[in-house]
């Protein structure tokens, strides 16, 4: 479940909003359009602030793990789908860090290092929520352009597409993380 809410309010709607916030965090019961979540004791909490050019970003990001609240055989497959998941993004960033430092040293990446990539990319593209259908579909045609330039041995669009892989990367971890 992902919801994004993006609306103007005025300034006493948003501390009204806040404090509803508030009193759900404190009350250890989180209710927001409808939904009800259990509030653990420790909260990972991330805030932001940044002033630029006249204008003032505030973020602030807070979760928890609900996957204690859920039913036993509702929580086993989220569970192997974790574990897979993390499986193939640890070998995937191996594998992109060898392709990187390959690239760096001013070498092409041999077959398996690619074909190793490719299978991982693949691997984490099927157990890709829908939500990053747009994002995943970026990556694989970023993936197919970096087999071709390895394919031709031309270094300077293996490098491009290494990088563009690399950006790709960091906006998939930006948008779903």
């Amino acid at each position: 479940m992902k919801e994004k809410f993006e609306e103007t309010l005025s300034r006493q709607e948003l501390a009204g909003l806040l404090e509803d916030l508030a009193q759900g965090l404190r009350q250890e019961q989180l209710e927001v359009e409808g939904n009800t979540w259990r509030v653990p004791e420790d909260i990972e909490t991330k805030l932001s602030l940044k002033e630029k050019k006249g204008r003032l970003s505030l973020k602030l990001k807070f979760k928890w793990e609900t996957l204690p609240e859920y039913e036993p055989e509702a929580r086993e497959p989220i569970v192997r789908w974790q574990e897979a998941f993390k499986n193939v993004k640890d070998r995937l960033d191996v594998y992109f860090k060898d392709l990187n430092e390959t690239v760096r040293q001013g070498n092409i990446p041999d077959p398996l290092a690619m074909e190793n990539f490719a299978e991982a990319s693949l691997a984490l593209a099927e157990l890709a929520d829908p939500e990053w259908e747009e994002a995943m579909q970026a990556y694989l045609d970023h993936l197919a352009a970096l087999k071709r330039a390895v394919a031709c041995q031309d270094l300077e669009a293996t490098r491009h597409e290494i990088l563009d892989l690399r950006i790709a990367m960091a906006v998939c971890h930006q948008e779903f993380a």
